[in-house]
């Protein structure tokens, strides 16, 4: 009677190391005539290993435990299903046979590509994947892979058996060599683990090394500005009427910086966006990212910009456009503030004196409206509501007013002027 056994490392009676990860080895055997071991490329730590059990014991730091016992009970129904299938066919089974259904069924599905570089090129050149994604997040995609091939080719060969932990330290140490910051070594780790979390889901890759808590995407707080309504109002009033294309980035800018809609939106308003209730202009967008639709009340500012350029939104304007001409806008306008920020880059700290105006991009526009909105004292469930936001701490995250601008704001609040004590 065959049986398929399931056990850690290559060797039965040799003692694992705690602190790595060994490959979860099937071995089937068919009564006395023959047996077939190999590994199922899945890679655990010993201490998540139930060697009675033949699974993955009950433990919550293990968070990819449902993944490795659905792979397990995958390769043993697969395992019964072709057993019965030769039975019924009257043919009987050999090492040969399991070994050519295993490969078929487990390591080559589809015809799929089994390489991670291989693999990605596959991903990247899906019609679907150039359908959904945006040409910005495709272009990071392209950099992480040309990041990663010049790791494999200047420190060791990569492909999926080998991104583990070690593989991570590695990484991150040559990407510090390389005198990236944190924030640009954590954007190629999660690019990464896309490409593996795809590829594990197609079948192709079975090291789930990626899903362990300490392979984790590095970020630090970034030097995300924001600009007040007095900093606002400057870069309006400016008279740019005789540099047309730093006109027309400010008067986008603007319109997002008082309606709070993200550059994917601001950027490709059309008349048909501004409705009319009770006497007053609205927008009503459907917004790209979230699929929300929000109306949003008009200021002034933006009812005037309107006015500006016919009644209807300004004419869009490429993206890169807007950030690269917004910072000679903000210039222009003396937004000249002298901002030091704090960096990790090759691995230490490093302080770096920039001007304000430097700082500024497309997505000031939206931080700035959700900040002054914040400071001014409306709801913050309000402002989610234009916002998109779907966590008030997501949100509070987000706005970038310093510890005394929000206790000014909460110090405005009642329940810190209403005293029960006399006047003295």
């Amino acid at each position: 009677m065959p049986s398929i056994i399931f056990r850690l490392g290559h060797y039965s009676n040799k003692e694992l190391d705690p602190n790595k990860t060994h490959s979860i080895y099937l071995n089937y055997k068919h009564g006395k005539d023959f047996q077939y071991r190999t590994s199922t490329k899945i890679k655990i730590k010993p201490k998540f290993w139930d060697a009675k059990k033949q699974s993955i014991k009950n433990n919550s730091e293990f968070v990819e435990r449902e993944i490795v016992i659905n792979k397990l009970n995958e390769i043993r129904e697969n395992l019964i299903k072709i057993e019965s299938s030769y039975k019924a066919k009257g043919i009987t089974l050999t090492k040969d046979i399991i070994k050519k259904e295993f490969q078929n069924n487990f390591k080559k599905p589809d015809a799929k590509p089994l390489s991670l570089f291989e693999y990605i090129r596959y991903h990247l050149n899906k019609p679907e994947t150039k359908d959904n994604l945006k040409k910005g997040t495709l272009k990071t995609y392209h950099l992480t892979e040309t990041y990663l091939k010049r790791f494999s080719n200047e420190v060791y060969p990569i492909d999926f058996d080998n991104i583990d932990m070690d593989f991570y330290n590695d990484f991150k140490e040559w990407s510090e060599n390389q005198n990236l910051s944190i924030n640009y070594i954590g954007k190629h780790i999660k690019t990464l683990k896309t490409f593996l979390g795809k590829a594990t889901n197609d079948k192709v890759n079975f090291n789930i090394d990626y899903l362990n808590s300490d392979f984790k995407i590095l970020k630090e707080d970034a030097e995300n500005i924001y600009l007040n309504l007095e900093e606002l109002k400057r870069i309006y009033d400016i008279d740019l009427s005789h540099l047309p294309k730093l006109d027309q980035a400010r008067d986008l800018f603007l319109i997002g910086a008082h309606t709070g809609l993200r550059i994917s939106d601001f950027n490709n308003l059309t008349s048909d966006n501004i409705i009319k209730d009770n006497g007053k202009n609205f927008l009503k967008v459907k917004t790209q990212k979230t699929g929300k639709m929000v109306v949003i009340p008009l200021r002034a500012e933006v009812e005037a910009i309107f006015k500006k350029h016919g009644n209807k939104p300004p004419k869009r304007m490429p993206d890169q456009h807007i950030n690269y001409k917004i910072k000679d806008v903000c210039q222009n306008a003396g937004i000249d503030e002298i901002v030091f920020i704090e960096q990790t880059k090759g691995g230490k700290k490093v302080r770096i004196k920039k001007y304000k105006y430097d700082l500024v991009k497309s997505h000031t526009a939206r931080r700035s409206f959700c900040t002054n909105a914040y400071l001014s004292g409306m709801n913050t469930l309000d402002i989610m509501q234009i916002s998109t936001h779907t966590s008030e701490k997501t949100f509070l995250n987000y706005i970038k007013a310093d510890a005394l601008e929000k206790a000014t704001k909460i110090g405005e609040h009642p329940f810190f002027n209403n005293t029960y004590l006399k006047s003295v």
